[in-house]
């Protein structure tokens, strides 16, 4: 989830790079992506969200899988913009499997891409997460 287009773009060459058969669907706004899930249109296994939005905002949205028993299962990780800990630390309280600085370049892109899905995958097979991961940001 993220409300710049050339972010969504960028995200799925790093993903296609990755060679994984990971399926995406990307959405510019929460309330659409909220509907989608209600509608019964995605099925997601994970979420990816920014937190600086229009309308809705990332934690808003995690706020709202939350409260919803069908969807407090997913794991969602944080992709931003923003270092700060004050965000880092409402992401950890709000449960949120991993916590990511965007970075400045396509490599570390990939790289942190690549980080964020051997993540999912861990917690796939029952693995322990340790909380919110800090980027190297």
């Amino acid at each position: 989830m993220d409300d710049n287009e050339a972010d969504h773009l960028l995200l799925q060459d790093a993903l296609d790079e990755l060679d994984l058969s990971t399926r995406c669907r990307h959405f510019l706004d929460a309330d659409e992506f909220l509907a989608a899930l209600n509608r019964g249109e995605v099925a997601p296994d994970a979420v990816i969200t920014d937190l600086n939005m229009p309308g809705r905002d990332g934690f808003a949205l995690i706020r709202a899988l939350h409260a919803c028993p069908a969807w407090r299962h997913l794991p969602v990780l944080v992709f931003t913009t923003s270092p700060a800990e004050q965000d880092r630390e409402q992401a950890a309280a709000l449960g949120v499997e991993g916590y990511f600085v965007k970075p400045n370049s396509y490599r570390a892109l990939v790289e942190e891409l690549s980080v964020m899905i051997g993540l999912l995958q861990h917690r796939a097979i029952g693995g322990p997460t340790s909380g919110p991961q800090p980027s190297g940001q």
